[in-house]
This record gives C-alpha cells, structure tokens and sequence, in this order.
C-alpha cells in the first residue's frame, strides 16, 4: 500500500487537502461548550410554601410529595431539605437513565400528590439538571452615584423589562436568570383613630377593594342583526383608582385616601445583592446547548458595550466568567502544539543535520490535528474542556509517530538504500509496532469508561478524542509522511544528511554505558527495585483530590449569624465587615444575603440570617491576609458560623457540591419525624466530640386564646387578619396593572412589636372595642432550622472532617454508642465512602487495562513473556513520577493521573518499537546480546528525541504562574519525572530484563 501511495504524490496531496478543507470546515461548524452536553441523572424539586415553619412543610408537603415521587421508575436515592418557607427535594438516578422520561414522570407524581397537599400551595416546580445550566458569566447591574429605595425599584422594573429581554433576544443565549430584585406593592395604612371613631375595622376597607377589582369578562349581545363582544372594564389600574374608591358608612360617602393611606412600596425584603458594598442585580447567563462560547461572549459583549453607551447612568460588570478554563484549554492546546512541534523541529535538526526532516514535523502535526477536528465533528462531539485535554494528551504522542517514521528512513538510507526503498521499507517495517502502540495507549483509557456515573461518562468522551487523535496521527504518519519526504528528498544521501560526530559520540556513550551496566547488573536491578518500592509507598502516603490547589484570588465566604436578623440588617452587618477589613487588597466582592430568586436555583434555599460573599482578591497572598482580617473581625459575634470556600466550578455544577470526609445521619427507630428539640443534646451527647453541632432557631409563638373570643365574640379569623396587617402580612387581592399584578397588602405603620401589639385593637361584632394583646400570648420556642430526610424518613445530619485513617474508628465508635440505644439509630454517609467506591473501581479499570495491554502486546511480539517487560517498566516509571511530584509537594488527582497516562503512553510506544526492532534483528540471525545493543543503538535516538522534545516542552509550567499552568504543572511534574526515569529504564533495564528472559529459554 505503501509503494502504491509513493508512486501516487498528486492523489495523495490533493486528497490530503480536500481533508484538510473538510477538517477547517468541520472546525468552523463545531459546537463550543465547557463540557460535553451529558445527562446529569439528577432532576430538583422546588417547593415554595411562605409564612410557614419547617415542620409544617415537612409534614403536609413534602413528606406527602416524597412518598409519591419514591415510585419513580429507576430511582435510585431521594433527599429532601426542609426550612422555613421553602423545600427542597432531590432525586437521584443511575447514570444512563433516560431523564427526559424520568422528568415526566416526575410531574405525573407531583400532579398526583396535589390532591394531598394544602390548597394555597403553589404548585411544586421540577428542574431537570443538565450540563448546560451551568452560568457562563454572571452580571452586576449597579446604578453610578447614590440609591435609594424608590431608584432601587425603578432599576429592578427596569431590569426585568428592558434588559432582561434584551439579553434573552440573543440567539446564543437560553436564559438570563435574574436575582436582587425589589418588587413593589400597594400598602394601605389605616388611620386607626379614624376608623375607631367610625366603629368600623379594616375588613370594610378590605372588602371595599374586593368589591371594586373584579375582572367579569365578556357578555355577547345582539342588536337585530349585528352581535357584539361587551366587556366589563376593571376600574382599578393604578394607585390613583385605588385611592378613589368610594365606601359608605351609615349613609356618608368616603374616598378610600380619606381612611387611609395609599402608596407604592418595595414588597418586604427577603434577599438582597450588594455589589462593592452598593445594591445591584445580578444575572446569570445560561448558554444553548449548540451555542459556540465564542460566539457568545461575542455577541454578548458587544450588547454590553451598546448597554453602557445607550445607559450611562448603570454600571454593568462582569464576573465569575466560567469561560476562562475553555480558553486555558484552548491556549494549552495551542501552547502545547507550537512548544511541541518548535522542540521536535529543533531536536530533530540537532539529531539530522537537514532542515527538510523538521519541516515534515511542522506540516505533519497540524493536518493530524485537523483531521481529528473532522473526525470528532462526525463523530458528534463538542469542542469542550474534556475532549481538548485528550487532544492535548494526544499532540505528543502525534509528535512521536512523526519522529519514529521519519528517523527508520533515515535508518533505511544510512544503509543504502534508495530513497524510494527507504520510504516504502522503513514505513511497512513500522506500520505493526504503531498500530500496537496506538492500541495500548487506547487501551489505558478505554477501560474508564467502565467508571459508574459522570465520571465514567466523561472519561469516554476523553478516550475518544484521544483515540481520534492518536488514529489520526496514525493515518498521518504513514500515509503521508512518507510521500513528503521522497519528494522532499529525491537526491542521494550526500554527507551533509549523515549524523554529525555528536550523535555518533552519543551512540558510543551508549554502547560504553550498555558494557558497564551489563558488567553491573545489580546496580540496574537495584534502581529498579529502589523506585518500584518508593512509588508503591508514595502512592499510599501521597495527599489524594479532586483537582490541583490552585493559587486561588477567589473564594466564597458562607456566613450564617445565627440569629434571629432580618435580610437589612445582614447585609449592612456584611457591608460594615468588609468596610472594617484592610481593602488594599480586595478588589471586589458581591454579598448575596437571604433568600435568592434564581429560576435554576438546585441549593437549599438560604434564611435571613444567611449569606453567601464572593471575594476576589488582587493576588493570593492579598487573599490569604483578607481572609484572616475577616476571621479576626467575626470573632466578636459569638454565634456566627463561618466558612471559606473555593468557587464553584464547572465540575461542582456537574458532580454536586462538596460533601462532608464523614455525615452521621441519626434516625428514630420509632417515628418517621426526627429526635424532638429536647432530646437534640442526648444525641449529640452519643457522637461524642467528633461531628459538628447543630444550633436551633429560637422563635416566639402566638397563641390564640379560643375561651376570650368566645368571651367578647370575636371571630378567630378577624383575629389572625388584623394580626396580618400588623406584621405586614395582610394581602387583600392583586392590582392587575398593565404589564403585572402588584399585590394589595393592609399594613399599619411600622414600630416596635411590642408598641405595635398595644396598639392594636378590634372591633368585635357588638362594635366594641378589644385589645388583641388580651387575646393573645407569645411564648419563646426553639425548632430545628433544617429537616433533612431520604427514602428511611426523617434524620439529622453531623458532619464531620476527619481524615481517612481515623473515619472507620469514628464510625465503629459512634455505632457502639448507639448499639443499646432503642429509640435512635445512626448511620453514615459522605465522600470518604465515594472515595472507597471510587478505589475500587479504579483497581477493577487498572486489572482491565493491565489485561488489555498484554493482549494486544502478546498478539503483536507473539510471546507470552515479551510483554512483562513493557509492564514491568511502568511501576518503575511511576516510582519516578511520583518522587518528583513528591519533591514540590503535589498530590495525586485528576490532571498527574492523565500524566501518569501519557507517560505510560509514550514509553510503552517507545519500548514496543525497540522490542519489535530487537525481535527483527534476531530473525536475521543476531545473538541476544547483539540484537538488544544493535536494537539499542538503533532505536537510542527516537527515545531521546520523544523524551526531551514532551520534557521541555512541559518545563516552563514549573516555572510560571496562572490558572492554566497550576491546572498542567502536577500533569508536567508526573511526566517530567516519569520519562526521565523511563528513558533510564528503557536504555538499559530493558535490554536486561529481554536477556534474562531469554536466557531462560
């Protein structure tokens, strides 16, 4: 195929670039994402039921909704989380299950919980997660100079309906999820004294409004032979009409305005945004699933610009843009294509003292990499952050095959060969080991994919691209390369293309090294064995993550004051922090205190007393002094709980937020409701000191006393209305304005609670006059803030952040504890447990890979033994890897993970070519001994050549700073320490180890 393709240089280029063309035509048509558009078996449940405990919920509705939505087909786990007002319910599935049905059917059961639920309830609301929910970049809209409430509330109308559209007409964009708004409502505040004079009370004011805000619809009248549509106007549109509403007592006319006072306010606060210590709006971008991310930021940048030009008076900025680690890849990829080609160019060049060798290098791994674009658009993939890392891991395996092909011609023509010979027999000759080498490093990530859940599924679309562009660069490499270099080269070798007399010295620096180690075997086996033990212990004293530490200018400070606060007085307790704090460092931070109104919000909803900060900080030592300013500031509250945390990423958003190391979850062995409020300290007692706290929130409880309104006949209604009115809670009915409805609320003037319960009075139905406080009494109580449950029922939740060494004795200890305990139980839960799972499955993939390997390395070498060899290397290598990631204090996570695949990758590749060419030297009569030093000499500059162009190339990211070299250092430090150790083990432990397999025979 081979000598076909050579003697047909014009089909091969002009099919070459009718590729190329494809490929440029696929990159331009490819989606853009920050991650592959996959399932997430997860679907949220929001229940929204206000003015309402905890307790209430859980028992009338959620529990109610969580028996229904436990016949989901193919559940696997349900958790729900119960506070005041509000709940959320979480269902989990196996990766792989269709969740479009699962929606459905998930709103099947909520329809069919409604008949068991309360009947002011607003309809429970399902979210179905996908990866694309995930905020691009997140917006602030600020007004310039100072605010006040009335401006506040113009900027939210405004927001909502001007810029909120407009963001949302961009084709690219699915959603601009919106928070921080104030909402207005029409607030009634009676005069008291008037209407006590009047002996009316304020259901007369209540139904007046009633009366007159009424939407009848249409009457179809006929007149002889004409018909018409008569329609019944509302006369309330505004608070002018409200105001002019007429109302007769005994015989008198009034105007509403003439009992009280009517006006347009912000609704009650239940979460507000600061930007910088000033009000904002915040808006998170939600992309379309097929939307290119440069587009986006594109078209969204350009509606900003217009923003700030046709708004001057509103500041609009831009944070948390999720879009750099896209962009981290993309240059990383690029970054790893120009270092990698630019050192193979080099290297090459010092090694074959001709510029045409090189030159094939340069044209060679761009059409690779277009080609692979091409494949992976057929394929139907993404260009997302996942898919990139494989291409990356690929570009040097790509450089590889590239050096391989090139230097065997060489090879062939140093022997004397033609060139058209050279081309055609130094190609076939590597045709079976690529093949296999490609194979074996497929091999290592295929099995992966066998991974349970998102993890698994990522994996795949990993392996695939590397897989895609390890054939690409197959394809490349024998297909192609071997025409350009015949024409390239239709001379004979004249000495200007033979080695200089430094690669000949380093050939005889080989063989005297190869002399001296064979004479010093145990000086090589003692290496070996040195490093085999070093990696087995550093691989179980090593610290384990998720992801690299990363030299972080962000972080997210959680802030719960424990207190009974209002949403005003947490955000100006946040905004007097910050401006407490030394600032030279701070350059911003957005403070989201209380409730939040994300349409896509999948967290437990916050209280009051709640609040999440974003910080970013002008460098991380700037951020690290930030954080001890404000841990030596909250001191002085005795009851906040605090914590710091890194922002959500990506991968947060995809695989959940971070659990506890250990949650110890205590049940009752006799209720389906948790421990009562009185018995919490004997069971905390039984966890003894390891697991966090729970505090309770302390409220007060109105008691309404049933035997004095019988006494003074007063209805309990008139009783909980007038109660309403005085806490701001009256909603009478909806002004039906022109664009929305405003809510009609009764509110009396606002004073302390104690003033306003003195003052309040009712008028019974003889008309006298009663004061509610002798109707009433207060009392303090205390109630869980949370209520957790799952498929078992209710349970309260202990966290814990111990280390894995110490987990199983905490646990045996805390399950003794409970042992002779009849009424509680316990149980556990967390990522240590994940983390255990993980393992195992991680040591199933590794028997997988480890078996795949000697397959196809024992088909290829036709020998049950050779194969050990190249397996024996790797645990060596790795005893390398790890000592250097051991050295600059790294941990084992994902990134030196896929190092210590591409590392395997690029010397098994090199060792299968040296054993296949030592094979073939034997065949043509060499002794042992000879064909491994031959094979040696032969295969030495290929395996120096791959190992220092992917060394230097990994270099300057131990060295520099950013996200993108944080996120690649452990993977260059794993690598780096890997092939150095592996460039060792492949000279000379392995022609070591062929002998005294051979000799065995």
């Amino acid at each position: 195929m081979v000598k076909f393709l050579l003697n047909r240089p014009v089909a091969v280029f002009m099919t070459t670039l009718a590729i190329l063309l494809l490929g440029i035509a696929a990159v331009v048509k490819l989606p853009t994402g920050l991650m592959p558009d996959i399932a997430i078996p997860e679907i949220t449940i929001q229940v929204s039921y206000p003015n309402n405990t905890a307790r209430d919920i859980e028992t009338n509705v959620v529990r109610p909704l969580r028996n229904q939505l436990v016949q989901v087909s193919k559940l696997k786990d349900i958790h729900s989380e119960t506070r005041d007002g509000f709940a959320l319910l979480k269902l989990y599935f196996d990766y792989g299950t269709n969740t479009d049905f699962a929606f459905i059917e998930a709103n099947e059961k909520i329809d069919a919980a409604i008949n068991f639920l309360p009947r002011d309830l607003e309809r429970p609301r399902a979210i179905k997660a996908a990866a694309t929910d995930i905020p691009v970049v997140t917006l602030t809209i600020t007004e310039k100079g100072e605010s006040n409430v009335n401006s506040f509330l113009e900027l939210s109308d405004f927001t909502q309906a001007v810029l909120k559209r407009r963001i949302e007409q961009l084709p690219d964009i699915a959603l601009a999820d919106i928070s921080g708004l104030t909402q207005p409502e029409v607030v009634i505040e009676p005069n008291m004294l008037l209407l006590q004079s009047l002996r009316i009370g304020t259901t007369a004011l209540e139904q007046a409004v009633k009366e007159n805000n009424f939407e009848l619809g249409n009457l179809i009248v006929q007149n002889g032979i004409y018909q018409y549509n008569l329609k019944f106007l509302n006369p309330l549109r505004n608070v002018d009409d409200l105001k002019k509403i007429p109302i007769n007592i005994e015989g008198k006319l009034f105007e509403l305005q003439d009992l009280a006072k009517i006006s347009l306010q912000p609704q009650m606060e239940r979460g507000q945004v600061f930007y910088n210590g000033k009000r904002t709006i915040l808006i998170q971008i939600i992309k379309q699933s097929e939307t290119k991310v440069a587009d986006l930021k594109d078209n969204l940048n350009k509606l900003l610009a217009s923003f700030k030009e046709d708004y001057p008076q509103l500041e609009i900025d831009v944070h948390q843009d999720q879009t750099k680690l896209l962009e981290v890849s993309l240059s990383n990829l690029q970054s790893s294509l120009l270092a990698g080609s630019a050192l193979a160019i080099l290297i090459m060049f010092f090694f074959i003292k001709d510029i045409k060798a090189p030159l094939i290098i340069a044209i060679s791994i761009p059409t690779s990499l277009i080609v692979s674009f091409l494949f992976m658009f057929l394929f139907g993939m993404s260009i997302n952050i996942i898919s990139l890392s494989g291409l990356i891991l690929g570009v040097g395996m790509m450089i590889d095959n590239a050096i391989i092909i090139i230097d065997n011609i060489t090879q062939k023509l140093e022997t004397g060969e033609t060139f058209f010979g050279a081309c055609a027999s130094g190609t076939n000759e590597m045709i079976a080991p690529l093949i296999t080498s490609v194979l074996t490093t497929c091999m290592i990530f295929l099995p992966l994919v066998f991974l349970s859940g998102i993890t698994g599924a990522l994996f795949y679309d990993q392996a695939l691209a590397i897989s895609i562009g390890l054939g690409s660069s197959l394809l490349v490499s024998i297909l192609l390369i071997p025409v350009i270099f015949l024409q390239l080269r239709k001379k004979e070798v004249s000495k200007k293309f033979q080695f200089s007399f430094k690669t000949q010295n380093m050939e005889q620096w080989y063989k005297t090294g190869f002399n001296y180690f064979m004479k010093r075997k145990i000086i090589v086996w003692g290496i070996a064995l040195g490093f085999l033990v070093i990696g087995f212990v550093l691989l179980n004293t090593l610290p384990y993550s998720k992801l690299p530490v990363f030299k972080e200018t962000e972080t997210i400070l959680k802030i719960d004051w424990n207190e009974n606060l209002n949403v005003t007085e947490n955000s100006k307790r946040i905004v007097n922090l910050f401006n407490e704090i030394e600032r030279s460092g701070l350059h911003t931070y957005i403070s989201e205190t209380g409730e939040q109104d994300f349409l896509l919000q999948k967290e437990q909803v916050q209280t009051f007393s709640e609040a999440i900060i974003y910080v970013e900080a002008k460098s991380p030592s700037k951020l690290e002094k930030i954080k001890r300013s404000i841990s030596d500031k909250l001191i002085s509250y005795p009851t906040v709980a605090y914590s710091f945390n890194p922002p959500k990423t990506i991968f947060d958003f995809l695989f959940g937020s971070k659990q506890a190391e250990l949650t110890a979850q205590v049940f009752s062995r006799t209720s389906l409701q948790v421990p009562p409020e009185n018995r919490l300290h004997e069971v905390e007692t039984n966890l003894k000191e390891h697991f966090s706290t729970i505090i309770l929130n302390q409220t007060s409880s109105i008691i309404i006393q049933q035997d004095r309104l019988a006494l003074y006949n007063i209805d309990y209604f008139t009783v909980v209305a007038e109660l309403k009115a005085a806490f701001d809670q009256n909603f009478i009915d909806n002004l039906k304005a022109s664009e929305r409805f405003i809510p009609i609320k009764i509110n009396y003037e606002q004073t302390q609670l104690e003033d306003k319960l003195t003052s309040l009075f009712i008028t019974n139905n003889e008309g006298n006059t009663i004061a509610v406080k002798n109707l009433i009494t207060i009392q303090p109580t205390s109630h869980y803030k949370t209520i957790y449950a799952d498929k078992t029922g209710e349970f309260l939740k202990f966290d814990t952040e111990s280390d894995s060494s110490s987990s199983i004795e905490i646990i045996n200890s805390t399950q003794e504890n409970f042992k002779n305990n009849t009424e509680y139980g316990v149980r556990f839960t967390g990522s240590w447990f994940e983390f255990e799972n993980l393992g195992n499955e991680l040591i199933f993939v590794l028997i997988i890979a480890i078996l795949l390997l000697y397959f196809i390395m024992a088909a290829q070498f036709e020998s049950l033994k050779q194969p050990l060899i190249i397996l024996m290397e790797l645990p060596i290598a790795l005893g390398g890897s790890l000592t250097l990631l051991w050295f600059f204090s790294g941990s084992i996570n994902v990134m030196s993970f896929i190092g210590i695949v591409v590392m395997s990758g690029i010397i098994i590749n090199d060792s299968i070519i040296k054993i296949h060419t030592i094979n073939l030297l034997r065949k043509q009569g060499y002794t042992p001994e000879k064909a491994v030093l031959e094979g040696g000499k032969l295969r030495l500059k290929p395996i120096v050549m791959t190992s220092l162009t992917t060394i230097l190339a990994l270099v300057p990211f131990l060295f520099i700073s950013g996200l993108g070299a944080d996120l690649q250092k452990p993977l260059a430090l794993v690598v780096i320490g890997g092939l150095a150790l592996g460039t060792f083990i492949s000279l000379y432990f392995l022609p070591l180890f062929y002998l005294s397999l051979e000799n065995k025979k």
